[in-house]
């Protein structure tokens, strides 16, 4: 396997993971808007881009380790679309396992 396939699978894993949390944005921005809604807010205010930001790249990052350890799954396979679901859902939940280990919510 030469360093070009390795780049794309990791690419690859990465782009798709970072698809998985875009579902997660739009259920989080769904959330915040009813809650903006009932605190008589704008949804800009209740909106934080940084937040929004560092998730995609944990996404990014954990789909990418997910492309390259399906790549040692399917050596010399053809993707197959459950390939590619499988690493939306990686970053889709690997992501919100990670945020939910290092964010911590006031009870």
């Amino acid at each position: 396997m030469d360093v070009w396939t390795v780049i794309g699978y990791l690419l690859l894993g990465g782009i798709l993971g970072a698809v998985g949390q875009c579902l997660r944005v739009v259920v989080g921005l769904k959330k915040r808007h009813d809650e903006a809604l009932q605190k008589g807010k704008s949804l800009k205010e209740l909106f934080d881009k940084t937040k929004m930001w560092t998730s995609f790249l944990i996404a990014f990052i954990v789909g990418a380790a997910a492309g390259v350890l399906g790549i040692i799954n399917i050596m010399g396979q053809e993707i197959t679309p459950q390939f590619i679901l499988t690493l939306i859902g990686i970053g889709y939940v690997g992501t919100d396992f990670i945020e939910g280990l290092l964010i911590k919510k006031a009870y």
